[in-house]
Parts: structure tokens; sequence; C-alpha cells
């Protein structure tokens, strides 16, 4: 017998067979296309010759949303599209209407796509409020929901005033130095610090010295993946995201643990957690006589707050409980906070009469002298309720450069409508796309230029047309939080320092997009660079 020949004949006969049912699928798959909303589709390469042409147009480390809302509207795509990128993608359905958006956002049938998940369990876990689904999902959103109502929120203020002092402090000291730094890694330190303090009643100090918790986060968030990562970056993420993982856990929970062990028996509640911690005691009927229990104790809520805790054998099992939460909250809180916190500053940086504006703003509410900004700000934090033209320019550069867009799976024969048609939802990667829907033109007057006054009248666009946190239950639960972090922050800053934008030159430029300021790709959408910039006095 001619085993050689016969191996030979074999691995041939396979390859026929693997390279026939490759064609068959692909056709399958690409005729699906025939009937729906794309841009210019081929039989061969489906959408993956439009893509190329539109990648060459931008700088190679761009956000991918300004690539699909000019494929849209290039191809005069209303409503939702589809984009065939197989075999190197999911296939993906872009929606790009607020009554459609909605449809999918609300439908009972349509959840968190899978590689969502897989992208940030490393870092969450798998029982995060991010993680999860259904029941479970609804569970923990129902714990934690009241703690960022905007009530709530108020009583949070002093610590984010001390943080934003320290902000102030950081900020000064460049001015005073004249070097040239980057914003956004500034920002960065804020937004941890007030999660830190919004959260946990923690005080990280990653503002200034170091943070090993900050520092762990950071580490483990960079070692998330994408499929277009490469494969050294694939193989060796599981270990290198569990090496610091397992730092944060044990540093995160240890924080956590104390500060419920120190905690007052007053019954007052100083951080997020602790109201999380009362509503889960109500849900599970733990919160009276002798069922009462430390949190710190409780298993589940441990877990839940912290995910992943990695102790040692000997320890209780199930003690693994509330990091998750925690972790989940700076994932979902610093780089979206940051990032809206470093474009207001360049925003009003390069717009003297919205500064101006906004400066008068706070003096007419908060008084002039920083001493009685801050005693006033203390005292009455529902003032921050009272600047609507503050309140605009957030919104504003939120609509102009939105964090990115979720993705969703549908469960078979989910369909939505537009315009008296059905379309299918199931074995496509959903996107909500927000930057598509901000910019408009049927919808926003001038849609690429800097106008928060558009925001100071209702009449002038759709309220579901604004989505920089999604819209349906499933809408970002810390929206109310974030924004009002940016507006403590720009009442400490605005009036008593100038920032200057410090590009290089002729650096990467995307016009209509922020120019220089563009959002790349860093894991999430940030500013450019960090946009680099000189801090100077105010003149009196």
């Amino acid at each position: 017998m001619d085993l050689p020949h016969n191996w030979a004949w074999m691995g041939f006969s396979a390859a026929v067979l693997y390279l026939t049912y490759f064609v068959v699928n692909s056709i399958k798959h690409r005729s699906f296309y025939k009937n729906v909303p794309t841009p210019p589709h081929t039989m061969l390469l489906g959408n993956l010759k439009v893509l190329g042409e539109a990648m060459k147009r931008y700088p190679a480390d761009i956000h991918p949303q300004p690539m699909f809302t000019q494929i849209g509207v290039e191809n005069n795509l209303r409503g939702l599209f589809y984009v065939d990128l197989y075999p190197f993608s999911f296939p993906m359905v872009f929606i790009t209407d607020p009554a459609v958006a909605l449809q999918a956002q609300t439908s009972p049938n349509i959840s968190r796509h899978p590689i969502a998940r897989k992208f940030l369990r490393g870092v969450v876990g798998t029982n995060s409020i991010f993680s999860t689904n259904g029941a479970k999902w609804s569970r923990q959103r129902s714990w934690f929901a009241p703690a960022f109502s905007l009530s709530y929120l108020l009583k949070l203020v002093p610590g984010m005033i001390e943080e934003s002092l320290v902000f102030k402090e950081k900020l000064t000291k460049f001015a005073v130095s004249g070097e040239v730094f980057s914003m956004n890694d500034a920002t960065m330190k804020l937004a941890i610090d007030f999660i830190g303090r919004t959260v946990g009643d923690i005080s990280l100090k990653s503002q200034t010295q170091y943070s090993s918790i900050q520092d762990n986060f950071v580490r483990s968030f960079s070692w998330t993946v994408g499929q277009t990562d490469p494969i050294w970056k694939k193989l060796a993420s599981p270990f290198m995201m569990d090496r610091y993982t397992r730092k944060l856990d044990a540093e995160l929970g240890a924080v956590i643990k104390q500060k419920y062990r120190d905690a007052k028996k007053d019954g007052t509640e100083k951080s997020i957690l602790d109201l999380a911690w009362k509503g889960y005691l109500k849900d599970t009927g733990k919160d009276g006589g002798s069922k009462a229990v430390r949190a710190d104790l409780d298993p589940e809520f441990m877990q839940i707050a912290l995910d992943k805790l990695m102790l040692h054998p000997n320890e209780r099992p199930g003690i693994r409980l509330t990091e998750c939460s925690a972790k989940t909250f700076f994932v979902g809180g610093h780089d979206t906070t940051a990032s809206l916190m470093t474009y207001l500053l360049y925003y009003l940086s390069i717009n003297p009469k919205y500064l101006a504006r906004v400066r008068a703003e706070h003096d007419s509410v908060f008084g002039s002298d920083l001493t009685t900004t801050i005693s006033t700000l203390t005292a009455e934090p529902h003032l921050l309720n009272k600047l609507p033209l503050t309140s605009a320019v957030i919104k504003e550069v939120l609509r102009l450069h939105p964090a990115g867009f979720t993705v969703r799976k549908a469960a078979p024969g989910t369909t939505v409508t537009f315009e008296g048609r059905s379309y299918p939802m199931d074995n496509h990667m959903i996107c909500v796309l927000a930057s598509a829907m901000h910019r408009d033109p049927a919808i926003w007057t001038n849609p690429t230029e800097f106008d928060p006054d558009r925001f100071l009248s209702p009449d002038t666009h759709s309220l579901d047309a604004w989505q920089p946190f999604e819209k349906g239950p499933r809408d970002c639960i810390g929206q109310q939080m974030a924004t009002l972090e940016v507006r403590v922050m720009a009442v400490i800053i605005v009036r008593y320092l100038d920032f200057e934008a410090k590009f290089k030159d002729h650096g990467l430029s995307v016009p209509g997009w922020g120019g220089q300021a563009y959002q790349e790709l860093n894991m999430s959408a940030k500013p450019k660079d960090g946009i680099p910039m000189k801090a100077y006095l105010k003149a009196k």
C-alpha cells in the first residue's frame, strides 16, 4: 500500500471539501445582502472594498465612527444599513435613525452581544452589570439605580469638589512651569479619583501620587483585545490580564472590605456602593433582625461589587464578590468622563465667546471668588442644576464626540421597522451609530459646528436624536454622575485658568470631526494624543 500517496489524496480531498463548503457558505451568506440596504457589495468581497477605500481617507488610528458614518452618508443609506466583512469580521447592521434605534434598544429580544462581554470580562468579570443580561442584569440594575439618581449624587458633591481642587492645583503648576501636558492624562486621573470618591468613598490620590489601584486597572484594561489586534497580543492577553486583575482584585477588595469594617453605624450612605448595599439587602430579605449582615461578609454582594477577588484556598468559599461593579464603574466612567472634560476645556479654549458666557454664568450663580464658590457649592449643590449654558456645552461636546457604540445581538426572527418595511436583526452585530444621528443635517442645523445654543431651545431637535449614553432600559446608568462631575470640575476650573492646544505642526487632521483633536481608537474613543495643552493663569 502506498501510504504517502493515500495521505496526499486524503489531504487533497479534505482541502476540496473545505473549499467547497467555504464557497457554498459564502454564496449563501453574500446572497442575503441583495435585498437589504448596504454599500456597494460584490459576491466576492462583500463590502470589504468599500471599507478599504474609506480607511485610506482617514488616519490609521481614528475611531471607526467617522468611517461608518460617512459610508452611510455617501451611499444615501438612511435609517439603517448592513455591512458585510465576511470572513474577517462579524456581519454588522448600523442603525442611524432615532426611531429605529429605540426599537432595538427597547426590544426584549435584543441584548448585549457576547463579544462585548468577552472583550472586558477579564477586567470586570462575568457577574457585573456590564456583563449580564436578563433577570440577573435587571436585579443588579435595581440595586444600583437609586444610587445614580441626581438627588443622591448631589450628596456626593463635596468629594467631587475636593478632587477638583486638587486638579486645579495640578493645572496651576503646569501654568507656572509653562510645560506642555496631555490634558486627557490629567483628566483621566481626575476621573479615576472621582470614581473612587463617588463609588466607594475612597480617596485614591491618583492625581498626587502613584496609585497601584489605578496602575493595575490601566494595565489590565490595556490587555483587552479586539479582532484586529496582532496574534502575539491575543496569545499573551489572558496571562497578562490575569496578572494585573489579580493584583487589582486583591487591592480593591481589601479597600472595600476595610471600608465596611470601619463604616459608621448611623445608617448614613456616603457612596454609591453604600446605597447599592441597602438595595441588595432589601432585595434578598437580609435587611433586618437576625438576618442583617455586614457587606464585607456577604459573599454575593462582595462578588457583585468586585466579582473575582482571588483568595487563598482556605478562605471562606464564595466571598469573592463586590469588585465587579466597582471595576465596571471604573471601566465605564474613567474614559467617558475624562474625554468629556478634555473636550469641554478644549472647545471652550477655541470658542472665546462661549467661554466668556460660561464664566459669566458661573459668576452669577456662585460669585466670582473661589472661596465663596466652594462654600456655596458645598452648602447648595443643587445650584449645579442652575447652569443651563454649561449643561448645553456638555451636551454639545457629547454630540460631536460620543464615546463610541455598544454592540447587541438579536434572537432569531427579530426585526425592526423603518418606513414601513421590516429588517432582520438576527445573525448580525447590531450597532446604534450615535455619531450618524448626531451629524444628520435633517435633524441638526450646521451639524459639524460647535453650537451649544442649540440645546437651549428644545424645539431645535428631536430628544431621541441625542444619544451619547444611548436610550432604553440599558442606557448608561452613570450618565448623570458623569455630567455632574464635569459641571463641578468646570465651576472650579474654567474661570481661573486659560488653555491653549499645542498640536504637532502639520499633524494629522480630520475636518468636520474635530480637526487635529479627532477621536483616536485607543481601547475606546479618546482625544487624539490626549490633546496636548498649555495652561495659563487667568488675568484678573
